[in-house]
């Protein structure tokens, strides 16, 4: 029975293959990544994602795909070890400024502050939000402008109405 260590063009070819496949799953992963970060606004990941992949190829001497799984670690790490530093910072901001809220006015009604719940309100939005309302803002001024032209365009009508109203009423009296 013939092995595929008789013939040493198969054993390449088979090492050849494996190698062109994690080459392609490692391509398609690092793309799905990259197309995930870009849909997420946060391109600047793909920094570490690279990296990651260098030194797990360059350095551990790893497959293409634990590379990029081990650049996709490393952009994950940096991702969570920055956004924990700044939710500490807004955690200490927010103690500062709970600590500055007003003191009840001793009234049996509730006291609400609206300049500190604005500015709350303000701080929770995303500025994905923050354009949107934006956006919207702008929008609601455009309406609002093709309204008072269209009032304007109607105000010689109105005055016609009025005019004719004011006819009848002559005629038929006015309205008790």
């Amino acid at each position: 029975m013939m092995e595929i260590k008789d013939f040493p063009d198969l054993k390449d070819y088979s090492l050849l293959s494996k190698q062109m496949t994690d080459s392609v799953l490692a391509g398609i992963l690092f793309l799905a990544v990259t197309y995930y970060l870009l849909k997420r606004n946060v391109p600047q990941m793909l920094i570490w994602v690279v990296l990651g992949y260098l030194v797990a190829f360059n350095w551990i001497h790893s497959s293409r795909i634990v590379a990029v799984l081990f650049g996709i670690l490393c952009a994950w790490a940096v991702c969570y070890t920055s956004t924990r530093e700044y939710f500490e910072q807004e955690k200490l901001a927010e103690k500062d400024t709970e600590s500055k809220d007003p003191e009840p006015t001793g009234k049996s009604t509730p006291h609400v502050d609206l300049g500190t719940t604005i500015l709350h309100a303000y701080r929770n939005l995303t500025p994905e939000q923050i354009g949107g309302m934006r956006r919207d803002t702008k929008e609601l001024m455009e309406l609002q402008k093709e309204l008072m032209g269209t009032l304007a365009e109607m105000k010689p009508a109105i005055e016609q109405g009025a005019e004719l109203l004011g006819t009848f009423s002559q005629f038929f009296g006015k309205p008790q």
